[in-house]
Parts: C-alpha cells; sequence; structure tokens
C-alpha cells in the first residue's frame, strides 16, 4: 500500500516539475475567470417568473385597483389593519387645533423610479374644502372642521404623471382602449405580474380555463365545477377577505332619494345576518377610524312604517327592483320578501351577471373569493 503511495507521489512530481508552468498559468486563467463571472454576474438579466391575474371591473390609469397602486408607490403615510400611522412619503407628521391642521414632512431619501427626489409640489391630493399649504420639504392641509379618517386619505399611493411610484414593482406596460385599462403590467427584479381586466365574472372565468390567465382575484364566487377540479384551488384572498355583503341604495333614484324611505327599507328587513357576523360599518372595526356611535336600524316593523308613509302615502303602488348575482339570490328574495310584508310593497329581484353597472334601483354584492391555478 505505502508503495502504491510513493508511486503516485513520484508521478506527480515529475509531472508538476515538467509542466508546473502549464498548471500555475490554467489555475490563473481559472481564478480570472469565475472572479470576473461574479463580478459581473449582477449586471446579468435575471429570469423572472411571470404570473397573469385576470381581474373584473372597468378602470383608468387614474383609479385602478389600490392593492395594484400599493405595490408600486406609498403615500404619505401608512396605515395598518389596527390603525396604527407609519411613515410613508412623509417622515413625520403633527396634527394641530384639535384635528383641523395636519403637517407632513416629507422623507428627504424618497425618490420616484426616474430617481428624481419626492418634492411637495408631487403630492397632488385634490380634497374639496381643504386648504393646502406647500412649505420647503413640508405639506399642510387646514380641515375646516375635524375628520378622523383623514390619515387614510394621505395614505393613498401617489404616482407621478400616473406611472411612477417609489417602491420595489414598476409598472412596466399598459395597454388602453378608450382610456379603458385592457392590461397592465408591473415588475420588480425578480417577478413580473400581468394584470387582465374583464367586464365581467363571466368573461374572466372563460379566460382562466383557455389559460389566458393564471389566476383570478377578486372573485364573488367560484363555481362548483371549479371547485372540484383538482387542476385548480380556492384561497381566501388577503385583499377581499374582510369585505362585506352590502345593500346599496341608488340616492339618484326617484324613490330612493328620500332618506326616510331608505330608513324605512332598512327597519323592516327582519334577518340581517343571514347566518353571518352582521357588520354596522363599511369600516373595518378593528380600524381606528372605526365608529361604533351609529344606527343599527334593528328590525322595526311600526317605525318602518311610519318612515316609508311620510314620502309614500300609497305603497301598493310602490314597485322596487333589487340586483343582485346568482350566488346572493336567496338573500335578496328574503330581503325583497320581508319589504312586501311589512311596507306591502312590490319586489322583483333581477339576477346579473357584473356588479359594475350604476343602473339599479337597489344592489345587492360584496367581492370575496381568489382563484388560482396550482400551477402558476
Amino acid at each position: 500500500m505505502f508503495k502504491a503511495i510513493r508511486r503516485y507521489y513520484w508521478i506527480t512530481k515529475s509531472f508538476f516539475a515538467r509542466h508546473y508552468q502549464i498548471v500555475l498559468r490554467t489555475t490563473l486563467i481559472v481564478l480570472c475567470f469565475f472572479a470576473l463571472f461574479f463580478f459581473f454576474a449582477r449586471y446579468f438579466p435575471t429570469v423572472k417568473q411571470t404570473i397573469r391575474l385576470g381581474r373584473i371591473g372597468k378602470y383608468t390609469l387614474v383609479d385602478f385597483p389600490l392593492d395594484i397602486q400599493t405595490k408600486i408607490s406609498s403615500g404619505l403615510v401608512t396605515v395598518s389593519q389596527d390603525g396604527t400611522i407609519g411613515p410613508g412619503l412623509a417622515k413625520t407628521w403633527e396634527v394641530k387645533d384639535d384635528g383641523q391642521t395636519y403637517i407632513f414632512n416629507l422623507d428627504p431619501e424618497q425618490v420616484w423610479h426616474n430617481r428624481t427626489a419626492v418634492s411637495v409640489d408631487d403630492i397632488t391630493y385634490n380634497f374639496k374644502d381643504v386648504e393646502v399649504e406647500r412649505g420647503n420639504g413640508n405639506i399642510t392641509y387646514r380641515l375646516k372642521e375635524p375628520f378622523s379618517p383623514f390619515f387614510s386619505a394621505v395614505s393613498r399611493p401617489i404616482l407621478k404623471n400616473n406611472k411612477l411610484g417609489t417602491k420595489d414593482f414598476r409598472l412596466t406596460k399598459t395597454q388602453l382602449g378608450n382610456g379603458v385599462i385592457q392590461s397592465l403590467q408591473i415588475e420588480n427584479e425578480t417577478e413580473r405580474l400581468v394584470y387582465k381586466f374583464y367586464p365581467t365574472e363571466s368573461s374572466a372565468l372563460t379566460a382562466y380555463k383557455l389559460g389566458d390567465v393564471d389566476a383570478i382575484e377578486g372573485l364573488s364566487f367560484t363555481p362548483s365545477s371549479l371547485q372540484a377540479d383538482p387542476t385548480s384551488q380556492i384561497q381566501n384572498d388577503e385583499t377581499t377577505q374582510n369585505r362585506q355583503s352590502i345593500l346599496f341604495f341608488n340616492n339618484n333614484d326617484s324613490l330612493l332619494s328620500s332618506k326616510s324611505t331608505r330608513q324605512a327599507l332598512a327597519y323592516a328587513i327582519e334577518d340581517k345576518t343571514f347566518g353571518k357576523e352582521r357588520s354596522l360599518s363599511p369600516i373595518d372595526k378593528t380600524s381606528w377610524a372605526y365608529n361604533n356611535l351609529i344606527k343599527t336600524y334593528d328590525f322595526d316593523p311600526e317605525k318602518a312604517k311610519s318612515l316609508f308613509a311620510q314620502d309614500n302615502p300609497s305603497s301598493t303602488a310602490i314597485n322596487i327592483e333589487i340586483k343582485t348575482m346568482l350566488q346572493y339570490l336567496n338573500v335578496a328574495e328574503s330581503i325583497a320578501e320581508s319589504w312586501k310584508q311589512v311596507l306591502g310593497i312590490q319586489v322583483s329581484v333581477k339576477v346579473v351577471s357584473n356588479m359594475g353597472s350604476t343602473d339599479y334601483q337597489v344592489m345587492l354584492g360584496r367581492w370575496s373569493s381568489y382563484l388560482r391555478s396550482k400551477t402558476s
């Protein structure tokens, strides 16, 4: 065994004695190659994961979904779910005059995607009846009266020229049709998100089935055929899991423009839970802006009749239409039956495929599910 080791030792020593210059040069070349590779690797283009996401609704570059805007940019401040106020484009702030004056000091390190500094002239919130004063690195808002959700208002992301933001994701491509967004692409160093917008849920589901999108966000329900499909899965979306089913009244309608009529309809609904936890406000009860000192409109048939009669002495001639989607049909029919029994009016329920229209008297709906392919 030792003879074999000595033999390999002498062979190796003899090889290096004859070819040490070649070995040395080769070693140096290899080391230089790896050094250069790791130095320039940061400049090599990376392969980005592309995810195609379907959304329902019609949007413009001014009002596209807030959760997408939040990926691109910041507002003056951030507001967490529990109501904690944090820095955004503003580093510090103060509230004066019993909540009527808000002063925000911009963070000098905040820059837009084109590397220009964020200035007070870039802060373009358009608030009605609010006096705005821009100073050297600070902006002041003076309200006519205290408004507790004002921090939420200035947490809305600001995009310079409807494109430039301050966060990791950049808006890189948009496709418009008559001013309406058809598709929108944002990306960071590792990921590319392509949002495709569809006017109805049925058209979005068709696109999903055809493979045009990998996921659909904001579905109000998921068809049973897809729930049973082993190649797809249903998940609660963090942006929609706390949303509510809401009964909307069209205040422009000749009948529902009356406040007493709307209140009467609220009092006339016997069951307001439908097996779920009831929400008393569109603001989440964990939010700092939530106010529990509000009317609950508990079932009160006598009060409903009294209020309704103020503007509608002859209830038998009254007709109301509730528009809703198929999955809320039972709830809508229950509400319609309550109104018929308590107020003696005629109520019809119409099932629609899209909740985006403003042509309605009463509308019942919400957004609540998230559909994603397992292969995405």
